[in-house]
């Protein structure tokens, strides 16, 4: 019998680093994001449902320093890996801080024009909701001999759990949302707070 042969093509690279000793810098990060969200109540709207959504300059600021340094090694990091030219650099476009309290969530969004995107967990209480990327290019919904055992290419999504002092880079282009907070812990100790960011690949000479 002639044996079928099978090829995986265009796999979709994620990313995600463990920041060490990050209780410390989120200790700071909690405290200056909600002091910015009281300065600046309204924020900004965009796939945020009853959160707020920072403006998107945070990279900018200098009491945000320790963390855009981080974000940056981990896009070094990454451009080694990925094997880009040593004459380019991954730069932050924009970034911005999430504060969402029980029943806030993201909708169905992606970031075109960024080459790489990103989170960075600061407080996660427990249930607070995951990131979810569904497959949007599935052929189909094919039925499985065993759910529970299919390979990573056959997922119908992905999801990654808040953990904090985590940090997830992922394609850009790749769609996403967030679960609801579900949290059952009251006040500023039940908000999930994270750090979005988008990132471009950019020529050494032209910074």
């Amino acid at each position: 019998m002639t044996k079928i042969q099978r090829e995986l093509f265009f796999s979709v690279p994620f990313f995600y680093i463990d920041i060490e000793d990050s209780k410390e810098i989120n200790r700071e990060l909690v405290r200056d994001i909600l002091k910015w969200r009281e300065e600046d109540e309204e924020g900004v709207e965009r796939s945020n449902r009853h959160g707020w959504h920072s403006t998107t300059d945070m990279h900018l600021k200098e009491e945000f320093k320790k963390i855009t340094n981080v974000i940056n090694d981990a896009q070094s990091k990454l451009s080694k890996v990925e094997n880009y030219h040593s004459d380019w650099i991954l730069q932050l476009g924009s970034m911005w801080a999430n504060v969402s309290p029980k029943y806030a969530y993201n909708t169905f969004h992606n970031h075109l024009g960024s080459l790489w995107s990103g989170v960075y967990y600061v407080q996660c209480p427990r249930d607070c909701g995951s990131i979810r990327f569904p497959h949007t290019s599935l052929w189909g919904l094919p039925i499985y001999n065993d759910e529970q055992n299919t390979q990573p290419h056959q997922w119908t999504d992905i999801k990654y759990e808040p953990i904090e002092g985590r940090l997830i880079l992922f394609p850009g282009t790749v769609g996403h949302d967030v679960d609801q907070n579900r949290t059952d812990i009251e006040g500023d100790d039940g908000y999930r707070i994270s750090i979005s960011f988008n990132t471009i690949q950019v020529h050494k000479g032209n910074i």
